[in-house]
């Protein structure tokens, strides 16, 4: 019983993990977004922080190769998958 207990408790530590990596990536997409005032994006966040991200159409082939070196250069954003 005492090692059923301890492996949930382990368990919910790996989830809280999961979330803090998440929210640490989010918080430093959405400052990069801002700073460069990015709105034609539509993104999703998996658990492990890893960030897929569609730019529109209207956004140049420049400020989408910034963006993208900006966020694969973060230390907090694990992975980015981007497409245009």
């Amino acid at each position: 019983m005492v090692k059923q207990g301890l492996a949930c408790l382990a368990l919910g530590f790996v989830v809280i993990a999961a979330h803090a990596g998440q929210a640490e990536s989010e918080d430093a997409l959405v400052r990069i977004l801002f700073d460069e005032d990015m709105q034609n994006v539509s993104y999703s966040l998996r658990a492990s922080g890893f960030v897929d991200i569609l730019f529109g159409a209207a956004v140049s082939d420049a400020d989408y190769i910034r963006v993208v070196e900006r966020l694969k250069a973060n230390p907090d954003i694990p992975g980015v998958l981007p497409g245009k």
